[in-house]
């Protein structure tokens, strides 16, 4: 039986991306409980108390790299979630070290609802 209650991180200091992020969910045919955070605290916070089973998350929040974050996460995540990254410009550097996070995917800025959309279901294979 296919999985139909997710729940989505999404990290970003804009609150347009975290519209769109939240708009590029409703087509599915499924139950996501949306969460936000537009900073890396309430980030933290929130992976200690929910299981995920997605995180978009903004590649330079506040200064932090997301591939910190995730360093930081990991370890309080109940889960092993599904991540997706975005920016407009991801280095050599940084691209490893998605790569060695097993980052599902790292979508360019600017960020539409229909490629998130695509990449959303391949990420949770719906």
């Amino acid at each position: 039986m296919m999985k139909t209650n997710f729940n989505f991180l999404a990290v970003d200091d804009d609150s347009t991306i975290l519209k769109i992020a939240e708009v590029a969910c409703r087509p599915f045919d499924l139950h996501i409980t949306f969460f936000q955070a537009s900073n890396v605290h309430t980030a933290i916070d929130l992976s200690k108390r929910v299981a995920f089973d997605l995180i978009l998350l903004d590649h330079d929040i506040g200064g932090v790299q997301g591939w910190e974050l995730l360093d930081y996460l990991r370890p309080t995540l109940r889960l092993s979630p599904k991540v997706l990254v975005y920016s407009g410009h991801v280095d050599a550097v940084s691209r490893a070290a998605y790569t060695e996070r097993a980052v599902h995917d790292i979508l360019q800025k600017p960020l539409n609802i229909s490629s998130l959309g695509f990449s959303l279901r391949k990420a949770l294979q719906i």
